[in-house]
């Protein structure tokens, strides 16, 4: 992960510890929090509410963390995938939100989950398991 995508995470008001932590671990811990936001805002959506805060921090999350992540150098292929997938979901994101659409949000959950398995298989980090957007909103480590 290269330094500017580790300040730009930090500065997501993620608490200690991050900078000195796994690369992988890294790219777990936006994840899960990119579909904290996520969940929260489709169910915000489902209940007539806008969500505008989970889906701009998701947002947010998805291009100054998984975006800025991306080693072009490593694997110009990969990354370049990985980049359409990212840049596919914020556009997806801001559709969901203009047509409170909770389909559109839930695409996009589906498309990121099996990448954020991925990243976790890689790391030695165990999974957050959420029965539902209630549990998500008590065990994240979502900050305000």
């Amino acid at each position: 992960m290269s330094a500017k995508a580790a300040k730009a995470y930090a500065s997501n008001d993620v608490e200690g510890g991050v900078i000195d932590s796994d690369p992988a671990e890294l790219i777990v811990l936006i994840f899960e929090r990119t579909l904290d936001h996520l969940k929260l805002g489709k169910k915000m959506l489902e209940e007539s509410q806008y969500g505008i805060e989970n889906f701009t921090k998701a947002n947010d999350l998805i291009q100054k963390g998984l975006l800025a992540c991306l080693d072009y150098n490593r694997g110009a292929d990969v990354a370049d995938n990985l980049a359409a997938i990212y840049e596919w979901s914020l556009r997806e994101i801001i559709k969901g939100r203009a047509e409170k659409s909770p389909e559109k949000i839930q695409a996009v959950i589906d498309v990121l989950t099996p990448l954020y398995e991925g990243w976790l298989a890689l790391s030695a980090k165990e999974p957050m398991h959420f029965s539902s957007p209630e549990s998500a909103a008590n065990e994240s480590v979502i900050s305000s």
